[in-house]
């Protein structure tokens, strides 16, 4: 009896010890808090300001030159793991993309009837659960990963201006558009189901008894203002699945195919949105100055600049045979002066990162020399051998 008095005279003492503690380390937090919240005053900026410059300053993805964090020019830490270059990686994904088969119709039929759902208990992992493997990736058994995105354009084609189109994307939210069983479905890349309405589109409404089987998929970018999806690439048009084409099949397609139903281009009871495609651009330095100091394909804010690689199928994730530039970033990466207009997002801290830290790109430089200098190294080791044996 008495043991069992003293271990509960334990436990009390105990869980007087937590809460005593738990108050003082909450004494210890407000103080914090007024101490940081004084400096704030001192320096006259806000927790906005401390928040936007710990975003723009670290990046936790594992994914190479992800445009969800900042350009790799910008970025203050290194990854933590090793990348390969660019330009490696663009002609590693065009190989895998020969080698790569999928049934694309299954694929597109099985979006279209939605069979698969968000929460699909066979969903793949997370990019920040998965390391670069130097291919497409698989298209995930859900709505979710379903988009082609962009990475940051590091390192500048050699081939630019004969192997790669230019598209002007607008403000808005990016969307996987589904028109199918009479109605219009809109998810974000996440995967989430955000709108349905109807649309002219193949399958779009239920006034289309003719082509009631028929289904469409649009990659496009959402522009709440103007209500329109501008459409930035097609995957499937009536039933016929494009992702295995070529970008620039695709855009000749989507053009085509989007010309035959000017309806869908109108707002209307049964076209509450318009759907509009946006143009493409060689790639030639000129031509992309003209566009730019010209009068912009549509009337809402240029967001970026999206760079395709001609010869790229329509994979799932992010690409590097997809880049992307914001306008202001287009003088340093690649020597096109850019209208004022454009660079109002321009940061107030930006310079040109080869000016600003010298040091650090001369490092940068050296280290890819010493592994130039490695891979020649090795490859006339393994010839060595080779004759040897």
């Amino acid at each position: 009896m008495m043991g069992i008095i003293h271990k509960r005279h334990l436990f009390l003492s105990g869980a007087a010890a937590i809460l005593l503690y738990n108050q003082c380390m909450s004494e210890q937090w407000s103080r914090l808090k007024l101490f940081i919240q004084k400096t704030f005053i001192k320096l006259n900026i806000t927790m906005d300001d401390l928040i936007s410059c710990l975003a723009t300053s670290v990046t936790v993805s594992s994914t190479p030159n992800d445009t969800a964090a900042p350009h790799p020019r910008f970025a203050l830490y290194k990854p933590k793991y090793a990348v390969p270059p660019q330009e490696e990686r663009r002609n590693r994904f065009l190989e895998a993309q020969k080698k790569k088969r999928y049934d694309y119709v299954l694929h597109a039929r099985k979006l279209a009837e939605g069979s698969w759902s968000v929460h699909s208990e066979e969903e793949e992992k997370t990019e920040e659960e998965m390391e670069w493997v130097g291919e497409p990736r698989k298209f995930s058994r859900s709505y979710r990963n379903q988009l082609m995105l962009s990475e940051w354009l590091v390192e500048v084609p050699s081939d630019l201006s004969e192997e790669w189109l230019l598209v002007l994307c607008p403000e808005g939210k990016r969307n996987l558009v589904i028109a199918s069983r009479g109605h219009t479905r809109a998810f974000t890349k996440s995967g989430y189901h955000i709108n349905t309405f109807p649309s002219e589109l193949p399958g779009g409404n239920r006034k289309q008894r003719k082509h009631a089987v028929d289904y469409t998929l649009l990659d496009c970018v959402f522009n709440e203002k103007e209500k329109t999806f501008f459409i930035l690439d097609i995957m499937c048009w009536r039933s016929n699945p494009v992702f295995d084409s070529e970008t620039t099949f695709r855009f000749w397609w989507l053009h085509t195919k989007i010309s035959e139903i000017p309806e869908v281009q109108q707002c209307s009871k049964l076209n509450p949105y318009k759907f509009v495609p946006l143009p493409s651009y060689s790639c030639d330095h000129e031509v992309i100055q003209n566009t730019l100091w010209s009068n912009l394909p549509f009337s809402c804010k240029l967001d970026g600049l999206l760079f395709y690689h001609k010869r790229t199928l329509y994979t799932a994730g992010l690409t590097p045979l997809v880049g992307w530039l914001k306008p202001y970033m287009l003088p340093e990466m690649l020597q096109i002066p850019v209208p004022e207009t454009l660079t109002s997002d321009k940061p107030p801290t930006y310079v040109c990162m080869e000016q600003q830290l010298p040091k650090a790109f001369k490092k940068h430089r050296d280290k890819k020399d010493i592994e130039q200098q490695e891979k020649v190294e090795e490859t006339i080791s393994i010839q060595t051998e080779e004759m040897v044996t």
